[in-house]
């Protein structure tokens, strides 16, 4: 091996000087929190800043959630109301992005590809009896209504107001319309099968 090799050439390991570590940051950490009487873990309130036990869910002076301390301060809508319905026509869901709810325009936008999806699907299937036609008419205004019910909602969400149906709400319909849509594929299969 040579003097001036900079790695070995049978394990090939490093042989140049290692360098000197940087000395570790410090951080400060902030003051703690003032115990509450006895010597009690305590949480802030962000709005009245007292101290509550964190037995408490809400302040004990004002009511203020928990929750409220670990909430990010979120921007509002920074799109007109107008521009929110029309982004919601294009797409469902695109007008709630625009509103600073992506996670709710992406629950709605999937629930209609789900629900036009399958209906196309099915109809291009050919096949073709009532349960069918039961499963193409739920999905259809399934669609329809998640197409002008998310314009409409996102138009309310642009101008500062809640949505028409929470995310729990959308979820349970969501099982319920694919619970029926399957119920209602099964019996034609055996409406078929019985012929």
């Amino acid at each position: 091996m040579s003097t001036d090799a900079e790695w070995c050439g049978q394990c090939f390991t490093s042989l140049r000087p290692e360098p000197e570590p940087e000395p570790p940051a410090v951080l400060e950490r902030p003051a703690p929190a003032e115990p509450y009487e006895g010597g009690v873990a305590t949480w802030p309130c962000p709005t009245c800043r007292s101290q509550n036990p964190l037995e408490l869910d809400a302040c004990s002076v004002c009511g203020t959630s928990f929750a409220a301390l670990l909430r990010q301060d979120e921007p509002g809508p920074t799109v007109s109301p107008r521009d929110a319905f029309l982004w919601s026509l294009t797409f469902p869901g695109v007008g709630h992005a625009k509103a600073g709810r992506g996670a709710d325009g992406i629950a709605r936008g999937t629930l209609f590809v789900l629900t036009f999806g399958l209906a196309l699907v099915i109809v291009l299937s050919g096949v073709s009896s009532a349960p069918i036609f039961g499963v193409v008419a739920l999905l259809l205004l399934s669609a329809l209504t998640i197409y002008l019910g998310s314009a409409a909602e996102a138009y309310r969400l642009a101008d500062g107001g809640s949505p028409f149906v929470s995310a729990r709400t959308l979820l349970w319909a969501t099982v319920a319309l694919i619970m029926i849509s399957v119920s209602l594929l099964a019996m034609s299969v055996v409406t078929v099968n019985s012929r």
